[in-house]
């Protein structure tokens, strides 16, 4: 009995994505990840039934979904602002930037906190996701570019493609 319960615990995180340093070359991961290190680490995660990907690089965390207070008058992709450990941060509404439906935050729901932008004002900006997927490595070669709003590129993982956020576009134009 105990058995069949440790084989229906499903992992919290996906050890390949990692970049673990100085494993032996018996474990089947070290030998992949010696093969992507030419690309870019990237969340994924789901709006509505779409993937979008975002740089690893980009993100300072990820939480469970913010308690925002919405502002007055303000536009439809601005939710509100959150107080994220003291500091106030701007939520945005992702699903309205690339027209989605809105969701319900249901249980697997997060929100994703990227980094300062220095034309920012060292102001950090989170948006809710509906979950997240994975983390993968991309080479430059698996990226396709696409000329589009807070876009800059596909890929296809697993035959599903995903879109590619250019956090830099989204936050320039906040600003």
């Amino acid at each position: 009995m105990i058995n069949d319960i440790a084989l229906s615990i499903e992992p919290l995180f996906d050890l390949s994505a990692l970049n673990l340093q100085n494993l032996p070359e018996t474990f089947p991961a070290a030998g992949k990840q010696a093969e992507n290190q030419d690309g870019e680490k990237f969340v994924v995660f789901f709006l509505d039934d779409e993937l979008f990907a975002v740089s690893a690089a980009a993100v300072a965390e990820i939480v469970r979904p913010l308690e925002f207070t919405p502002l007055p008058n303000s536009p439809a992709w601005l939710l509100g602002i959150a107080n994220l450990r003291g500091q106030i941060i701007s939520v945005l509404n992702l699903s309205k930037i690339f027209n989605k439906p809105a969701v319900a935050a249901g249980a697997k729901a997060k929100s994703i906190v990227l980094k300062p932008h220095a034309a920012a004002a060292a102001a950090s900006i989170a948006f809710p996701v509906d979950r997240l997927s994975e983390v993968v490595m991309l080479a430059p070669a698996d990226v396709q570019a696409v000329d589009g709003a807070f876009l800059f590129g596909t890929a296809t993982i697993e035959t599903v493609p995903v879109k590619l956020l250019d956090t830099e576009k989204l936050l320039a134009s906040l600003l």
